[in-house]
């Protein structure tokens, strides 16, 4: 389908003369007698316009016009000739028989030819020699061509690619200026671009001043060494120029910036070398190219454990950015400022008087980066000063940078929460403006954060976010806020002011909303003291049993229920955890795939729990105290959050079931949270396995791979010692969440354990409770994990026992001295012996 739009058309890029029939037909321009270079030009740039908008050929379509610029090869027009390359190039996936263009290529790449070289794997061996002279060519178009296209042809011929390198090299250290377009005399290396060229085509001279060919030679030769790391390390210092930078053979500032990121990588990969990576890199700070400048300013800034002291350079040179009258050189710096300010607020501090001087700055985007680095770096006394500084240009950027802005006040509410007044009175004007989801969205987040950990605002915030959905466009916000409603609401001191709120939605939303609304109205009568309050809230359920929707209707039914049976509230309001979604998918794919387990109900006593700050945590963006108005990065975003552990067994789950040889094993009952290593740290490759457990089976998956970079296709033979791999209790157990106190009591009737033990080589309570958490690889509860004191401490797990083990809970009073170092009592409560002796034998 075609992309072309109306304007197009007004454009004088009419219907008809980029219509597809209308090209076709007019190909047999192609075989005029003479040739028309300007017309063939012509038709052919149609025919890649066609191609970019989105048009498609049939494939006899497309070999038609790919076999009717054969004769077109012979043309003396060198201009005529790359615009055939082009249309090859876009015609070739469609077309057939393409191959035959092969000779016609090589010929054209023949001395005293202005044609450039195109990539073609099937061919790369037999047009090497070509491929070495461009690379090394005077003319610099000519050169880039054959690097550019050696890079597209590295990952399908990389044998041949490598054989490349001294040319490579060569064209790097290359100090000559070339020319855009040919030489001013003589020939070059293969003749190309001579002055016969010139003549015939037209071309005149045009002096290169960007070196752009060494900053394609240096990506080639990254891309033939980024396997060996101590080769890319010696190309870094070779190219570096020593610590000041004035002895490198690189001119190019883009080179230079890719050195950079080269030398950034190596250090993330090995802090051996951080010492002469960072003095090169340092050096560069001191280039005569902003560019470089910046580049090489942002990667110690970004480097991981950077110091103040290897600070203080990058900042002095952002700093000066701060004050330059180009606007992108100041967008540069404030971004570069704002993402250090997460991690070094103190040393980005030095540049506050010029970042406030950026506040009135013409670029709002400027602007909006220098306000949200002065609140990550800014004291409390500057609090208000600068929320009247946002309220005045609010309305003047976009919502992107509002966004921005909103996320950075969010950490401001949590660093100085004294200040939430003036903060909560911005949020909620800013509610009130006009913008889209995403902005929404953050205000309505930083406002959630401010009743979670500022207990002062919570009934004032609560009354704004009412106020919101009063008039809100977004179903997803307003489900969000009744949810948050029915949780906070009936803690209030007066709940009933926020009824007429909820019922309105009942009233006047859609069905979505209108069930989240029924959801909170049950939560204030199920969970107030106020008979009065839930006698008029059942009064209202029961006007929803009348609603239109299905679900609106079962949910007000289903609270109802739970009033007559009191009991069941604590299953279906007040329950504290909830089943982890990642673990409920996993059996229950395995359930349906299984077809013996079509007839046995499903058991969901064997699917872990968790709480639900956990659940909420899992399912939130990142923690705004680490990525509060943060530029998104490269390297960023390649390391992204790890997966949970109920991810990480839902992910195995769905790799075994893909292997026909475990059918017969029944589902998989857990696997190994982290894999173990069974290889020293120190060898070139690493062995890991991961533990599967079936009910009657255990399958150890090992995985192999290089430390650095990827495994070479052409490997020999070593042998490696291998750790022993054991099976513990943590490989039966799976942590699951509950309400310890209320499951302690329950399962008094059942089996009961109580062993003690003594812990001497136990420096403290703190490692005690982290060695008996990973031996027993159960859910620690209500914060016990972290001691208090020093001396005495309980510690609570709950976990279930995979192959129907039931429940386990675990109760560890431990004391600590000097002397005797841990005493641990031991109290074991589960449904199944065999579960508690497991426990125990596990201590022991």
């Amino acid at each position: 389908m075609s992309l072309a739009t109306k304007k197009d058309e007004e454009n004088g890029l009419s219907t008809y003369y980029n219509n597809k029939t209308t090209v076709i037909q007019e190909a047999r321009v192609f075989n005029d007698s003479p040739i028309s270079p300007r017309k063939c030009r012509a038709l052919l740039t149609r025919i890649v316009y066609l191609l970019y908008v989105g048009e498609t050929f049939t494939t006899q379509e497309a070999t038609t016009l790919f076999f009717g610029t054969t004769k077109l090869f012979q043309h003396k027009d060198s201009a005529l000739r790359q615009m055939v390359y082009l249309a090859i190039k876009e015609l070739a996936t469609t077309a057939e028989d393409v191959i035959m263009v092969t000779s016609s290529i090589m010929k054209d790449m023949q001395p005293n030819s202005e044609g450039l070289p195109q990539e073609q794997p099937s061919m790369a061996q037999g047009v090497e020699r070509f491929f070495k002279a461009a690379i090394v060519d005077k003319n610099s178009s000519i050169s880039s061509a054959a690097l550019v296209s050696a890079y597209h042809l590295f990952p399908s011929a990389k044998d041949v690619v490598k054989r490349w390198v001294n040319e490579a090299q060569e064209a790097v250290n290359s100090k000559s200026s070339s020319f855009f377009g040919g030489n001013t005399g003589g020939s070059s290396y293969l003749g190309w671009g001579g002055s016969s060229a010139n003549t015939n085509s037209g071309y005149q001279a045009v002096p290169s001043t960007s070196y752009i060919t060494q900053y394609h030679a240096l990506g080639l030769l990254y891309l033939i060494r980024q396997q060996d790391r101590m080769a890319v390390t010696k190309m870094i210092q070779q190219l570096g120029g020593g610590k000041t930078g004035s002895g490198t053979v690189l001119k190019s500032p883009l080179a230079l910036c890719m050195l950079i990121r080269y030398a950034a990588k190596v250090i993330e990969e090995d802090p051996n070398v951080q010492r002469q990576m960072l003095d090169l890199i340092e050096g560069w700070l001191r280039h005569k190219s902003d560019m470089v400048n910046l580049e090489a300013a942002r990667a110690i800034c970004e480097m991981r454990n950077v110091t103040a002291a290897q600070l203080s350079k990058p900042i002095a040179v952002l700093q000066l950015f701060l004050s330059s009258p180009k606007s992108s050189l100041r967008f540069a710096a404030t971004r570069t400022l704002a993402s250090l300010a997460l991690t070094h607020p103190s040393s980005v501090a030095t540049c506050n008087v010029d970042l406030e001087n950026l506040i009135s700055d013409s670029n709002r985007s400027v602007a909006t980066y220098a306000i949200t680095t002065l609140l990550k770096t800014g004291n409390e006394a500057s609090v208000d000063r600068l929320m009247k500084q946002i309220t005045g240009f609010m309305s003047e950027i976009s919502d992107e940078f509002k966004v921005i802005i909103v996320d950075a006040i969010r950490s401001l509410c949590l660093k100085f929460p004294t200040k939430h007044a003036s903060m909560l009175s911005f949020l909620s004007g800013v509610l009130r403006d006009e913008g889209g989801y995403d902005f929404k969205r953050a205000v309505v987040e930083a406002i959630f954060d401010m009743i979670k950990f500022i207990g002062e605002c919570k009934e004032q915030a609560l009354s704004h976010l009412c106020e919101f959905i009063e008039d809100c466009e977004f179903t997803k916000l307003s489900v969000r806020i009744l949810h948050l409603l029915g949780v906070e609401g009936p803690k209030a001191p007066q709940p009933t002011k926020y009824i007429r709120y909820i019922y309105n939605r009942v009233v006047l939303e859609n069905a979505t909303v209108r069930a989240a609304a029924v959801a909170s109205l049950a939560k204030f009568g199920l969970n107030s003291l106020d008979a009065k309050l839930s006698t008029s809230v059942r009064v209202l359920l029961n006007r929803c049993l009348d609603d239109v929707d299905d679900e609106v209707r079962d949910r007000a039914a289903m609270y109802l229920k739970v009033y007559d049976e009191p009991p069941l509230a604590i299953a279906y309001v007040r329950e504290e955890s909830i089943f982890s979604l990642s673990a409920l998918e996993a059996k229950l794919v395995s359930y349906i795939s299984d077809p013996e387990a079509a007839g046995k109900p499903f058991d969901v006593s064997s699917i872990p729990k968790i709480s639900r700050e956990q659940a909420s945590k899992e399912s939130a963006r990142p923690s705004t105290l680490d990525t509060i108005g943060a530029p998104s990065t490269s390297r960023a975003a390649a390391s992204p959050p790890p997966p949970s552990a109920a991810e990480t067994q839902s992910a195995y789950a769905q790799q075994l079931s893909e292997v026909p040889e475990f059918a017969s094993y029944g589902p998989v009952l857990n696997s190994s949270s982290k894999p173990a290593q069974l290889t020293e740290s120190e060898t070139e490759y690493q062995v890991s396995c991961v533990k599967h457990v079936f009910s009657e089976h255990i399958v150890f998956q090992q995985g192999t791979g290089p430390i650095y970079g990827e495994p070479e296709e052409e490997g020999y033979e070593d042998e490696y010692q291998l750790e022993d791999t054991e099976l513990s209790a943590a490989d039966y157990i799976l942590p699951s969440y509950v309400t310890f106190t209320s499951e302690w009591d329950r399962m008094r009737g059942g089996i009961n354990v109580t062993e003690t033990f003594s812990l001497p080589a136990m420096e403290s309570l703190k490692a005690a409770c982290d060695s008996i958490i990973e031996i027993l690889n159960m859910q620690p509860l209500g914060g016990s994990e972290d001691p208090q004191s020093t001396s005495v401490h309980t510690l609570q797990l709950s976990g279930l026992v995979g192959g129907g083990g039931g429940k386990v809970l675990v109760r560890s009073r431990m004391t600590y001295s000097k002397a005797q170092g841990v005493t641990l009592e031991l109290a074991v409560r589960a449904e199944k012996q065999e579960a508690a002796n497991l426990i125990v034998a596990a201590i022991v």
